[in-house]
């Protein structure tokens, strides 16, 4: 009986230690594990959404936050960064919450004047401030490269509604929430 529990436990510790240890990512996992969302790709980079990843922070319409994790993929530096986004948002400053304030609800969201509405209103204001953290990078293949103490790369920045960062928030939160940000 001893034996077993012995014989557990040490299967046990082992299973915890190679879980623990597995965390890198390789290129490959990313490129085909439906896991991933690539959101850009081009000769220099990819950026990658882990939709498992997606937490709910804090729900307190109309503001919102949520965390999850990204991948970015340099292809000249030939890393993989391992990071976390922290995105507020504000669904007063969603396509929902635009139409509403300017009384176009009754207006098909394919006419010129809500198209136009919600274009000028994203540009000045998309709604979604992100914060950045990196907290490893590995080579194409999953070798750890770096792993400590996360490094701040952004904090609190308004998202500009053009860029991968605001394309990557709005995936997420439609992830969790299924609703048009």
């Amino acid at each position: 009986m001893l034996l077993r529990l012995i014989r557990l436990f040490t299967l046990i510790v082992t299973f915890v230690c190679i879980s623990s240890a597995t965390f890198a990512i390789s290129l490959g996992e990313l490129q085909n594990s439906p896991q991933f969302w690539r959101e850009r790709h081009d000769s220099s980079s990819d950026i990658y959404l882990d939709l498992n990843s997606i937490q709910n922070t804090l729900y307190n319409p109309p503001k919102y936050t949520l965390k999850f994790k990204v991948y970015t993929v340099d292809k000249k530096e030939n890393i993989i960064a391992d990071g976390e986004i922290i995105a507020d948002y504000d669904y007063n400053k969603s396509i929902e919450g635009i139409i509403k304030r300017n009384n176009l609800s009754k207006m098909p969201y394919t006419s010129e004047k809500v198209k136009s509405t919600v274009k000028k209103a994203k540009l000045k204001d998309s709604g979604i401030v992100n914060s950045l953290k990196v907290s490893a990078i590995y080579n194409l293949n999953g070798k750890e490269i770096y792993s400590g103490n996360p490094i701040k790369t952004a904090e609190n920045i308004k998202v500009d509604a053009t860029s991968s960062a605001y394309i990557l928030s709005v995936k997420a939160f439609k992830q969790y929430y299924k609703v048009t940000f």
